[in-house]
């Protein structure tokens, strides 16, 4: 097994353990899952007396892409907070006998199969879900590129904060001057643009989802920080 192989190893672990995962289960959990069950437009404007229908149907690949990459940013930020990676990378070897101090790859080396394997991912919960639309790898490469400048200042920024997020009155949706937040409110931003929502609801659906992707980090880094 070659340096490459064992860092998709243990990205593949990495995204389990986040829960992005093609399973009905935790499409469930999913951030548009969870959005639905808060009152998020749950389907596309053109779609009238559904029904049965299933919104996911509605939904395309693009999302499922998008939430794989804020997956991606967010074991990024995880690894330079308390890291995950590192934690991801010793279980993965204590429990799958994956060589992983012999390959002696770094947690970059494990973003790095991450990213190669977004599309996968993305690819497998929308078979699931049964999202249509497709997604070419040049595409996804140019989505990728056009996103990953500001991810990687606001997760820098994030890690070395440590001011306390500030509150204001009357405030609706989280601040955009935290690093904190301003990061949060860029994943919930790219997981808005990826779905097909009327232009006169788009701030509130923002504020919405950004509550949303806020909440399920908060849990999910609760839950991480127990790793060994």
């Amino acid at each position: 097994m070659d340096r490459n192989e064992v860092a998709v190893q243990v990205a593949h672990q990495a995204y389990n353990c986040m829960g992005y995962m093609p399973t009905p289960e935790r499409l469930a959990h999913s951030f548009l899952a969870t959005a639905w069950a808060a009152g998020f437009p749950h389907q596309s404007p053109h779609v009238e007396n559904a029904g049965d229908f299933n919104p996911w149907a509605t939904v395309t690949i693009h999302y499922h892409y998008h939430e794989a990459l804020v997956i991606r940013f967010w074991a990024m930020q995880a690894e330079a907070t308390f890291g995950y990676l590192s934690k991801i990378m010793r279980m993965t070897e204590e429990e799958f006998a994956v060589p992983v101090r012999k390959s002696k790859i770094e947690p970059l080396d494990v973003l790095r199969a991450m990213t190669q394997w977004s599309l996968a991912r993305a690819g497998h919960r929308a078979l699931v879900a049964g999202s249509p639309g497709i997604i070419l790898p040049e595409d996804a490469t140019k989505i990728y590129n056009s996103v990953v400048p500001r991810y990687e200042t606001l997760v820098a920024a994030s890690v070395k904060e440590s001011r306390p997020i500030p509150e204001k009155d009357f405030q609706l949706g989280l601040s955009r001057d935290h690093p904190w937040t301003a990061f949060i409110c860029y994943c919930a931003d790219n997981i808005c643009g990826s779905l097909d929502l009327e232009e006169d609801t788009g701030a509130l659906v923002s504020i919405v989802m950004q509550l949303v992707v806020s909440n399920i980090q908060n849990g999910l880094y609760r839950a991480l920080l127990t790793l060994p």
